[in-house]
């Protein structure tokens, strides 16, 4: 299938007057910050992000929308897939700087699959069923990865592929709780750490499903978390693994500010819960997603980008979905078609990166 360019908007830079006021005097000071590289239309929404290394981050979206980046996020190619207009990539996975992933949430579910930048797409996998809907994407290695979606028959639905993505084969998932689901929000429901592949839900109940079997994707033993659970719109959305520590988080999308049951953050150590580190995200509002890059955790949602340090400090109002650490970067993406970039350094070198990007859009 040839490709189908899809401009959407006008590309915007988005850092605000008061930021720029407080860092004027802050020349030689470190400067953390959210930076937009790339905004579109009002009624697109990225909640699929993935990034290889520094350089290639891919994006995906409702309308059908594939987006890439091969340079840190400055220049952005934004496209439709073509036969996809309805579909919504809340999942992407980018294997190298050619060859990627799209996976489509809502029936009818479509996965697809690129090595050529998006010249030519295949669509690799197709489910009518209204019952499916596929949640997320992780690889273990350039070969094996897995899909999984919501329950369906008492199981949660759960796909595997050996050929980078080519072809997927459904294999037996977890087993679910009556009412026990998850969300798309943005793709973090499953994930890979510590040679653990792990699930997390909401709805009913609230679970965390974990196996280590990272070839085939078998043997996943579930254990009850608190979060917020109980009605369909609660529960853990996204989790995160650093190095000894587990970050859950999650909350209720229909109250967004309540801060009842939206954190956990296990210790593998003692194998007991980090009090100390709850106790510091207690303000935290309803979270999509959590990431880390070493120095600080980042948390987002419909109220903004927060970071924790010694503290949690609200660092953007911004609404963001979700969130990727790329060894060097955390780059977000959310609402409107925007794409962003934590920014961590001096006023000069953020001043660079501004000039770097007013560049680009004028190309």
């Amino acid at each position: 299938m040839k490709r189908s360019i899809y401009i959407i908007g006008v590309l915007v830079l988005f850092i605000t007057y008061t930021s720029i006021k407080k860092l004027m005097s802050t020349d030689h000071l470190t400067v953390v910050e959210h930076v937009i590289l790339f905004e579109g239309d009002s009624d697109v929404s990225f909640r699929g992000l993935h990034a290889t290394n520094d350089s290639v981050v891919v994006v995906g979206g409702n309308h059908g929308l594939f987006g890439f980046s091969l340079d840190e996020g400055i220049h952005w190619n934004v496209q439709q897939i073509p036969g996809s207009g309805e579909s919504q990539f809340r999942s992407v996975w980018a294997l190298n700087d050619k060859e990627f992933v799209a996976v489509s949430a809502g029936a009818p579910t479509y996965i697809y699959h690129t090595d050529s930048r998006g010249q030519e797409w295949s669509r690799v996998f197709a489910d009518t069923a209204q019952s499916t809907f596929l949640d997320g994407v992780v690889f273990v290695n350039d070969s094996i990865g897995f899909i999984y979606g919501d329950p369906v028959k008492g199981r949660f639905k759960l796909l595997r592929t050996a050929d980078g993505g080519r072809s997927w084969n459904e294999i037996e998932g977890p087993e679910a709780i009556d009412g026990e689901a998850s969300f798309a929000a943005s793709g973090s429901a499953i994930t890979v750490g510590n040679n653990i592949m792990s699930i997390v839900s909401g709805g009913t109940v609230c679970r965390l499903h974990v196996t280590m079997d990272l070839r085939d994707g078998l043997g996943w033993t579930p254990s009850y978390i608190e979060l917020a659970q109980g009605t369909p719109s609660q529960g853990a959305f996204a989790h995160y693994w650093d190095q000894e520590r587990l970050y859950i988080v999650g909350g209720d999308y229909m109250d967004e500010e309540n801060t009842f049951g939206t954190s956990l953050v296990a210790d593998l150590m003692t194998g007991q819960d980090d009090t100390a580190t709850m106790n510091k995200l207690a303000a935290l509002p309803y979270t999509s997603d959590v990431c880390g890059d070493g120095e600080y955790l980042y948390f987002t949602g419909t109220t903004g980008i927060r970071y924790l340090d010694s503290a949690l400090q609200v660092m953007d109002t911004t609404a963001m979905h979700a969130l990727v650490f790329s060894g060097k970067y955390v780059f977000s993406s959310g609402p409107s078609g925007r794409v962003g970039r934590i920014f961590k350094g001096t006023l000069a070198d953020l001043n660079d990166l501004v000039d770097r990007i007013e560049t680009a859009h004028k190309q």
